[in-house]
């Protein structure tokens, strides 16, 4: 009878992952600094790009920055119902293809699979995104339309709800790590007001520790472009971060109505936040959950003051064309194209 029941129990258990899977699952490993060449890739049309879009942290500027690189300019004025419906749209010629990845968290195995693709991201301050996220979908369900003092949710008791869910999500993250040797493969990180930073960069949905935090700094030094959203509020700021952006993602010397960084503002948060601004109290209950955060912030403000190292410091250049593995979470999908419809402005270039 016990030896029916192992069966029964091994039957159950999880397959093993292959060797391929398992070379490609997260590590908790500090990434070494490896500088490639991959922006002679983009020049040619080769290539990827990858954009971390973090949540509540200024993503859409990205991807409308990404947007009008990898897109096609419209030529014509469209209804912003005609604009949605646009499904796809059409590439730019010797533009490289991207993805933009916002569910699930980085994998800090795409520096040494993926050699051919340029790295971007932009970050915010941690607590400002954590309050901003309450205000946004949090102190009111999403669709609710009639919003009072009354039906609004206190913060301490949505803190309560989200860091829930975070510890289930961190208790199978660990489960799968004990029952098959490695972490999973997609790691979806949705919701998050504890070290949402640390875990995205680190590539592991867990209790953030200060290893997770040296993981994730690691892995920032090897993207190509950090920007921070507080400095594109001004126009200088803007103009730094969209010479950055130039300096990685190139367009033919021909090419119309090169890609811009939205002007509107940013980082003014929502109406309600404005007027029901978060006390001193809430905002130090925020900073008590996020203090890896802040430092893995302070190190994307100096990462994003240096800028890019120059093309000819690169040591190596990479083979553009290699093969892209589209089951394990690395580099898949078109974000850009997806996004042509809504977020491509009109060209009104000669």
């Amino acid at each position: 009878m016990f030896r029916g029941l192992l069966c029964i129990a091994l039957a159950r258990a999880a397959p093993l992952y292959t060797p391929s899977q398992m070379g490609a699952a997260a590590k908790v490993e500090v990434v070494p600094r490896i500088r490639r060449c991959a922006r002679h890739c983009l020049a040619q049309g080769d290539g990827y790009v990858y954009a971390q879009h973090l949540r509540k942290a200024g993503g859409t500027l990205l991807r409308t920055y990404l947007a009008q690189y990898r897109c096609q300019p419209r030529t014509q004025d469209m209804a912003l119902a005609q604009r949605y419906a646009l499904k796809h749209g059409d590439p730019r010629p010797h533009t490289a293809p991207s993805v933009v990845q916002e569910q699930m968290a980085f994998s800090t195995r795409n520096f040494v699979l993926r050699p051919q693709a340029v790295y971007v991201t932009l970050v915010r301050h941690p607590i400002d995104r954590v309050e901003s996220m309450y205000f946004f979908e949090g102190r009111w369900p999403q669709r609710s339309y009639q919003r009072t003092p009354e039906s609004a949710v206190p913060l301490e008791r949505w803190l309560r709800k989200v860091l829930a869910t975070s510890k289930r999500r961190a208790w199978g993250s660990q489960h799968h790590l004990e029952e098959r040797g490695a972490y999973p493969l997609r790691q979806r990180i949705w919701d998050e007001v504890s070290e949402y930073y640390v875990q995205i960069f680190s590539g592991v949905a867990a209790e953030a520790s200060s290893l997770h935090l040296e993981v994730a700094k690691s892995v920032l030094d090897n993207f190509d472009v950090v920007l921070i959203l507080e400095k594109l509020k001004t126009e200088t700021g803007r103009r730094e971060a969209e010479q950055l952006l130039q300096s990685v993602l190139p367009l033919p010397a021909s090419a119309k109505c090169p890609p811009q960084l939205p002007l509107r503002p940013v980082n003014a948060g929502s109406v309600r936040r404005t007027v029901e601004p978060l006390s001193r109290d809430d905002r130090l209950r925020i900073i008590a959950l996020n203090p890896l955060d802040l430092e893995l912030y302070k190190h994307a403000v100096l990462l994003n003051a240096r800028g890019t190292a120059a093309p000819h410091a690169c040591p190596r250049r990479v083979n553009c064309t290699q093969a892209r593995d589209r089951d394990l979470n690395l580099l898949w999908g078109e974000g850009a194209l997806r996004s042509c419809g809504r977020m491509t402005h009109r060209c009104r270039a000669s």
